[in-house]
């Protein structure tokens, strides 16, 4: 049985779209013809390209391996007719944020998306970078904003700039303007786990000084180490936009530091050899976002 142009269509906009219903109303046909095609296609190929989920029809592994494909073929043949492109783009996507990055950043990022494409429905992860990487090495997230990755060879990264960051202390500390790693060593510093790009970067500027933070806390989310700072607590390293939040109410101190601190850098990731036009949607959103509310560093 040969697959055909229309079964790819069925496929992809019931993959997108998570419904085969919605799928017919998008393609002007019935659904009874949906059902038919993606059953066709199925046999064609010898395997099930979709299964149901309590929030509707998601591809399986070898759905979401066919995706791509199937999407780079239905834009071929537009482009061809001479049609509007496959990418007006609609359905479901995941995608994470670095929790830092997303206090200040995800709010202008859900309006902009909606504004850029109204039927796209993300679905966002927050969480710290290490982890965002692991998702996507395990296909659970097609695409990440992350700060500072390690890298891997199965992870393609579109270098987005940096994201300036600083020290932040409680505003009651009787500490110098400029701060040092001989003088922060003594006291309390939380930080998000090891090998988060926060560890990292806290353990790097400490070693410049052949000293490592006597008093080091661990928590999981930046955020909320930015209500530790404020709270009296301990110091933090935050993204400069969030410290800058927290320093107009009075209980937060932004710091210089002496060595000065590398900016992170941040990066879109995804998996080698995936072209989605979803994950272009988001990847071009962001962009004009982060130039037009000054962002990077």
């Amino acid at each position: 049985m040969r697959v055909t142009i229309p079964q790819l269509e069925a496929f992809y906009w019931t993959a997108q779209l998570g419904s085969a219903l919605r799928a017919a109303a998008h393609l002007h046909i019935s659904q009874p013809t949906i059902s038919l095609r993606l059953k066709e296609l199925a046999e064609a190929i010898g395997t099930p390209l979709l299964e149901r989920t309590a929030r509707g029809l998601r591809p399986t592994p070898e759905g979401r391996a066919l995706l791509p494909r199937a999407s780079a073929v239905i834009g071929e043949v537009t482009a061809m007719l001479g049609q509007a492109p496959i990418a007006d783009v609609a359905g479901v996507i995941r995608v994470g944020l670095a929790d830092g990055f997303a206090v200040t950043c995800l709010p202008p990022l859900l309006r902009a998306l909606e504004a850029d494409f109204p039927a796209l429905r993300p679905e966002w992860v927050v969480t710290t970078s290490y982890m965002l990487e692991a998702a996507l090495l395990m296909s659970t997230l097609d695409v990440a904003v992350m700060l500072n990755p390690i890298g891997d060879e199965q992870l393609a990264m579109q270098p987005l700039g940096s994201q300036p960051t600083t020290w932040a202390i409680p505003a009651c500390w009787d500490i110098d303007a400029t701060l040092t790693p001989a003088a922060l060593a003594p006291r309390p510093v939380i930080s998000n786990p090891p090998p988060s790009a926060m560890h990292r970067q806290i353990a790097g500027w400490f070693a410049t000084a052949g000293l490592t933070p006597e008093r080091l806390s661990i928590c999981t989310s930046v955020p909320l180490i930015g209500e530790l700072v404020a709270g009296g607590i301990g110091a933090g390293l935050l993204p400069r936009q969030m410290a800058e939040r927290y320093a107009i109410g009075g209980d937060v101190r932004i710091m210089e530091a002496s060595p000065p601190l590398e900016n992170g850098r941040l990066f879109i990731g995804r998996r080698v050899g995936i072209a989605d036009a979803r994950i272009d949607a988001v990847a071009a959103t962001l962009v004009r976002l982060l130039n037009s509310i000054g962002y990077l560093g």
